[in-house]
């Protein structure tokens, strides 16, 4: 006994066929498209603050500070900044002329002198306890002409208190701890074998 095939029945067979295999590929895209996306936000999740990295391209104070020197050291000049920023602060409070000399450029240290001599001719002095520096980071960084600069911003808590010749207070608290915010723009000459950062410029927050 010979069979026919019904042709209905071939057509209905490809047709399911061919929409199973439509499935298959838009699902295979699909769980692709998952995939990636997926991968993506556990990369980002392992990152502090779950932040992206910059791309390459984008240019980042570290990325100026090793076109200026390959072996620059950041975190033993973060150290020095601190340490530059107490003893910079101190001699002001003190009028240390020759300390400032030796850690600021001209048109810093003639401000300082100015600020010095005016509290000198009202006869008050300022009582600066320093007790710490909460942060010190790169800000910026650049090179031009053969200066590096880079610009630290310091959050720090001191105690101030200005007092007349009477020793009264003036301004500030004996007893109060201030959190002061600066930023500061460190400079030297880049051919320099010895680098002498010096303060070229100061912003307060």
């Amino acid at each position: 006994m010979n069979e026919t095939t019904d042709p209905t029945s071939q057509i209905l067979l490809v047709a399911i066929f061919a929409f199973w295999w439509a499935m298959l590929g838009s699902w295979s895209q699909l769980l692709s498209r998952w995939i990636e996306e997926r991968a993506k936000r556990d990369d980002a999740s392992t990152r502090p603050n779950g932040s992206m990295e910059p791309a390459p391209s984008v240019d980042t104070p570290l990325d100026a500070l090793r076109e200026i020197d390959a072996n620059f050291d950041l975190p033993a000049f973060l150290s020095g900044a601190k340490s530059a920023y107490e003893a910079i602060l101190r001699a002001y409070a003190d009028g240390d002329i020759p300390t400032l000399k030796r850690l600021v450029e001209a048109e810093v240290l003639d401000a300082f002198e100015r600020e010095i001599a005016e509290r000198r001719n009202r006869e008050e002095t300022l009582q600066l306890t320093f007790i710490g520096t909460r942060e010190a980071k790169v800000v910026d960084a650049l090179e031009e002409d053969g200066v590096a600069e880079i610009v630290v911003r310091y959050d720090s808590d001191v105690v101030s208190v200005t007092r007349s010749a009477d020793d009264a207070v003036v301004a500030g608290d004996p007893r109060q701890i201030v959190e002061m915010i600066d930023t500061w723009t460190f400079a030297c000459e880049t051919l320099s074998k010895k680098r002498n950062w010096m303060l070229i410029a100061t912003e307060g927050e």
